[in-house]
């Protein structure tokens, strides 16, 4: 039975991009070992899908689902805490964060996002710990400074004060545009960051090779998140050559970015050969994050680990890529949407005491919390198969799409996206329940819509209990969020604007 956890959660990875052309190691990992043809995210955007990977509960359970929400416990760490493992949170996400109260409970957690030194500490997340409403001023940088010194390690820490310092003013005064022998490009950020959370990992397994103390690692990688920012290594690999880093770079306007599609598309603008070039970059990213995965496996397999480590690889949500879903809607990204390629994630559990096989019904990803939480890596040694362990019998799966008020001001800076759009996103709570075939959307407006595959159906014909069921999902989500009250920093606002959510 193996003692180690490696939970690693690509973000945004959709199922069919799991090819052996695209993804080789992981559709590897796939066919010798259990994975779920349709393990159903919990939610479509990372803050309220990660917290029910956290605590085995849907967003209308949780309520964890703005980004002025925070978590006060991770059920999961502390359960595997409570075993006697060693708890190690690793991400560059601004979701699955300190500033949302994801470190509670790990005993190592570090954030990659910046260039920072990871034994250091974060003045960013600091900054946010001590902001006030009306945003953080000399006061707070001087108690950081405080903090910075006084932390178990001063010098890391004020060099990572002093770096911090220095990106902030580049945000406001772009000084690094203006001297010279300085790199003002920050093309593949992402990337970087998903590179110093690899180093992280691995310098965690060198640690391990012999510990007589079990890990659970928990790592979100962010390289297929947008923006896409391949390298020509692997746009070659998937594209045969077809397309450059030139190419994805020149892209004008950018309908990788969530509301320039839609502004392109209700405006009768989108030009498809664009779409083409952002698949073919979303599918490079893949291929990068597929190598990585090759990577760590492989440092695994050096210090002794493999055998003994159970892999986990899965994703909080997938992407859209302009198709069209259930609605007849098309869209990029993970807003909202009903789409297949947004709820429909891989899920994949690798160990060498586990046999093949694929399961094809809808479970949901949050069934493999619950098993941990219950019986840590034991429920592997049952006579069950593990895709019947991780479903509830008799009960639907939910995919669930809660209000995103913070989205509202974006639709202001883009003329042809409809107004009932603006406001089912905004402010609409919507939970898609699936089971034998069916699925019916309920909506907090009271719209109720079935499909039976992908035929809308009436919705009296639909499941009674299906319908039932999604109807009280959505209707335990508290009152609707009309308004995202209170400021934003500077820097969250940036990283927000870079992430394509503003």
């Amino acid at each position: 039975m193996p003692r180690n956890v490696l939970f690693l959660v690509l973000d945004c990875l959709r199922t069919d991009a799991v090819t052996p052309e695209t993804a080789p190691t992981l559709s590897t990992l796939a066919a010798e070992n259990p994975s779920f043809e349709s393990a159903i995210a919990p939610a479509n955007w990372s803050l309220p899908s990660h917290a029910s990977i956290f605590t085995g509960e849907y967003a209308h359970e949780h309520h964890v689902y703005h980004r002025r929400h925070e978590m006060d416990a991770l059920p999961l760490v502390d359960a595997m805490g409570d075993r006697g493992y060693r708890t190690v949170g690793v991400t560059s996400n601004i979701y699955f964060s300190r500033g949302q109260g994801f470190e509670t409970g790990f005993d190592e957690f570090y954030e990659t996002r910046r260039p920072l030194n990871p034994h250091g500490l974060n003045p960013f997340s600091a900054v946010r710990d001590r902001e006030p409403l009306e945003g953080p001023g000399a006061r707070t940088y001087l108690q950081v400074l405080g903090d910075a010194l006084r932390d178990d390690r001063p010098v890391a820490s004020l060099g990572n004060y002093l770096r911090a310092v220095a990106i902030e003013l580049d945000r406001r005064y772009d000084y690094k545009r203006r001297l010279p022998g300085f790199d003002a490009d920050d093309y593949g950020f992402l990337t970087e960051g998903s590179d110093r959370s690899e180093s992280i990992l691995v310098d965690l397994f060198d640690r391990s090779a012999g510990d007589a103390q079990p890990f659970f690692a928990f790592a979100n990688f962010m390289d297929t998140h947008y923006p896409y920012e391949p390298v020509q290594e692997y746009l070659d690999a998937v594209t045969d050559g077809e397309y450059s880093v030139g190419d994805v770079r020149d892209l004008d306007p950018d309908v990788a970015q969530s509301w320039v599609f839609l502004d392109e598309h209700y405006g009768g603008t989108l030009d498809e050969d664009d779409l083409d070039l952002v698949r073919a970059a979303y599918r490079a990213e893949v291929r990068c994050v597929d190598d990585r995965i090759s990577r760590l496996l492989d440092a695994l397999e050096r210090n002794g680990l493999r055998e003994e480590t159970l892999v986990v690889v899965t994703s909080d949500h997938g992407e859209v890529l302009g198709e069209t879903d259930l609605r007849g809607e098309r869209s990029m990204g993970h807003l909202d949407s009903l789409s297949e390629h947004l709820r429909t994630v891989p899920l994949v559990l690798s160990n060498p005491v586990l046999d093949g096989g694929t399961v094809e019904r809808p479970v949901p990803l949050h069934g493999l919390t619950n098993r941990l939480l219950d019986e840590g890596t034991d429920w592997l040694d049952s006579d069950g198969s593990v895709g019947e362990l991780l479903a509830v019998d008799g009960e639907p799966v939910f995919f669930e799409l809660p209000a995103n008020p913070f989205h509202e001001s974006s639709y202001d800076n883009y003329e042809h996206v409809p107004d009932w759009y603006a406001v089912r996103e905004a402010k609409t709570h919507t939970v898609l329940g699936i089971d034998d075939g069916w699925f019916v959307a309920a909506q907090s407006d009271g719209t109720v819509t079935a499909w039976e595959g992908e035929t809308e159906r009436d919705v009296d014909d639909a499941p009674a209990a299906l319908v039932a069921a999604t109807e009280d999902a959505v209707a335990a989500f508290p009152g609707e969020n009309t308004a995202d009250d209170g400021q934003m920093s500077g820097d969250l606002q940036q990283q927000l604007e870079d992430l394509g959510y503003m």
